[in-house]
């Protein structure tokens, strides 16, 4: 298990050597040109932008030469990764995080209530899986057959259903799944 680790280890420093020299090799063919007056920052900074976008736009699955397709999801997840990053960095020299705002589009506030919506959920979910899972395992002390029980009331539900159209069926087998996840005791 430990050589694992060390292997992806080596590859990251292989990769980040191999980088590095490809940033070393473009400032040596064509750092000259960007010596001229106007250009703020070195060569070296200059290519390692170049790099950062292109790897950017690969991870986001984007045509690197067109800027066009990529996932906004995957961008959007990297540029938060790089907000918090900045803000920890801020943090390390002892000030406040910026709270920088970027210009709230629409679709980013929707975005952002509909992951809270979703993560409220979530807790209502484990919370109430929680609950029931404890009330279920204080039944069975009392009646063994409880889940048995309770799937035959999903079943009699299903037996009434005539005629069985695939959403009912798959009602059904939903219902059971859930059942499952609350009856079965945890590990």
């Amino acid at each position: 298990m430990q050589k694992e680790p060390h292997l992806f280890q080596e590859a990251d420093k292989t990769l980040i050597a191999a980088v590095d020299e490809a940033i070393e090799r473009a400032v040596e063919a064509a750092g000259h040109e960007l010596q001229s007056p106007g250009v703020g920052r070195s060569p070296y900074d200059y290519f390692a932008d170049a790099a950062l976008r292109h790897l950017f736009l690969r991870l986001c699955g984007a045509n690197p030469k067109t800027n066009t397709g990529g996932d906004p999801e995957t961008a959007w997840k990297i540029l938060y990764a790089g907000r918090n990053a900045a803000r920890h960095w801020e943090r390390e020299r002892g000030g406040q995080p910026a709270l920088r705002k970027k210009k709230e589009r629409r679709e980013d506030t929707e975005k952002d209530a509909s992951e809270r919506q979703q993560l409220a959920l979530s807790a209502q979910n484990f919370a109430l899986r929680t609950v029931i899972r404890a009330l279920v395992d204080h039944a069975r002390a009392s009646d063994p057959e409880i889940a048995d029980r309770l799937e035959a009331a999903i079943d009699a539900r299903h037996a009434r259903l005539e005629p069985l159209s695939d959403t009912d069926r798959e009602f059904t087998e939903r219902a059971k799944s859930y059942l499952w996840l609350l009856t079965t005791p945890p590990d």
